[in-house]
């Protein structure tokens, strides 16, 4: 085969290209370079265009000409200037390869189906080698790594889920005890005010009525509370199980209890001292006696009776004196029993709400438990049967695909071998990266 490009310029990229795709199915190619009459360095562009041969592996041979000089050369019977048209070197090639087209040509046309049909055949060996290692990375063996991902990530959601339940419920107990706590303080310090100046003979009933109803106040303001704590706590914990993609709340609602007041203890009242009439009788007289027989003595000095109207009018002054001061003692002491029989009963009343409170926790603790290990329990037990089926898949699918992969190995290392067969008959190197299966 010959390819004519002229002198007026190098070899082009596409020209190159052609010459290597040529080669492929003819590779006895001769590069004939014309016009060489009309271009005065045309030596320096036959010396560029074979160094572009070489460098592109193209084994043609580039071979100047001049058509017009070989005409002119005719015409005249000029040996020396068709000598310099360079037609002589190009029909000598043509005959020495004619001379031996035979066994070239076998050759040669041996060397080319071979190689042709090698390069069929290893094409969609190759193709399908590719393949194969890239679903390697995308097929079965992925979604083994994917479900060996989730079964780790669940046990990490499950480390989460119980470490934030024991956590808010354990900041909800001292919480809700020191909201009690609180409260109950504030209806003390209310009740020691009050009976600072109010007699509990008087003010009992009505003092009694306000406690119990501040009592019941606290105690459904602290359920309440309570109640919206474990539902945010329930919340808190459903948040780890987001990634999941569906409703994970318990199936319960928490309400107040309809019996509160029911439950708080029962408040006795007190044993108060009354100021009877016969006490103030028996005090005033002691008080008085005692002033009567004070003065009484220093009247008599002054040559007065021990009983006189200034020693009467004194003790019963003295006597008065004695109920007022005794009535006020009392009334101290009164208020002193109430206050402390309060305190009792409000702390009996701390005692048994914290301990329903408590209870209540710890029961919504363990509904939550076991609602959210039920569910755990279950994911485990569909991302354990995924990752079981995708360990067998990928196992089956590794299987075949090594034998496969094998197989396609030992079939292009036998077209390997032909196609280096084929390539010593022409004494060419045979081309293994094009041949040889990726290890």
């Amino acid at each position: 085969m010959l390819l004519v490009s002229d002198s007026t310029r190098e070899l082009s990229v596409a020209e190159l290209d052609m010459l290597l795709h040529v080669m492929r199915s003819h590779p006895n190619v001769v590069v004939v370079q014309s016009k060489t009459d009309l271009v005065a360095d045309w030596r320096t562009v036959a010396e560029r265009n074979r160094q572009h041969l070489a460098e592109a592996g193209v084994p043609a041979t580039l071979i100047p000409v001049s058509a017009t000089l070989r005409l002119r050369a005719a015409q005249a019977d000029d040996r020396a200037l068709n000598a310099e048209s360079g037609f002589p070197a190009l029909i000598a090639r043509l005959q020495r390869d004619l001379a031996g087209k035979g066994d070239h040509l076998a050759r040669a046309a041996v060397q080319t189906v071979a190689r042709t049909v090698v390069e069929q055949l290893a094409a969609p060996l190759r193709a399908e080698l590719a393949t194969q290692e890239a679903e390697e990375q995308s097929g079965p063996i992925s979604r083994l790594h994917a479900a060996q991902r989730e079964v780790d990530e669940l046990r990490r959601c499950s480390t989460r889920w119980q470490n934030t339940l024991t956590d808010e419920i354990t900041d909800l107990l001292s919480d809700i005890e020191h909201d009690l706590r609180d409260r109950t303080r504030e209806i003390l310090r209310t009740v020691d005010e009050a009976f600072d100046t109010a007699d509990p003979l008087v003010a009992w009933d009505t003092f009694e009525d306000w406690l119990t109803r501040s009592l019941v106040e606290a105690a459904q303001a602290n359920h309440e509370w309570l109640i919206q704590r474990c539902d945010w706590i329930a919340r808190r914990v459903a948040a780890n199980f987001d990634r999941y993609g569906y409703d994970v709340l318990p199936p319960w609602s928490m309400t107040m209890p309809d019996d509160i007041g029911d439950r708080l203890p029962e408040l006795h009242r007190p044993t108060i001292d009354r100021f009877t009439t016969g006490q103030k009788l028996f005090t005033g007289m002691k008080g008085s006696y005692g002033g009567m027989l004070m003065f009484g003595l220093a009247t008599t000095l002054a040559g007065m009776p021990m009983i006189n109207p200034v020693s009467v009018g004194i003790g019963a002054l003295f006597g008065g004196k004695s109920i007022r001061d005794e009535s006020k003692q009392l009334l101290r002491r009164r208020q002193a029993t109430v206050k402390a029989a309060i305190q009792r009963h409000v702390d009996d009343f701390f005692v048994r709400t914290i301990r329903d409170c408590r209870d209540a926790a710890r029961q919504v603790q363990r509904m939550l438990r076991d609602h959210f290990t039920g569910l755990t329990e279950e994911l485990q037990e569909a991302i354990v049967q995924s990752f079981r089926s995708a360990k067998q898949e990928a196992d089956t699918d590794a299987s075949l695909r090594d034998q496969r992969q094998r197989e396609i190995r030992l079939k292009m290392t036998r077209l390997a071998a032909v196609y280096e067969q084929a390539q010593q008959l022409s004494g060419a190197s045979a081309a293994p990266l094009l041949l040889e299966p990726q290890a």
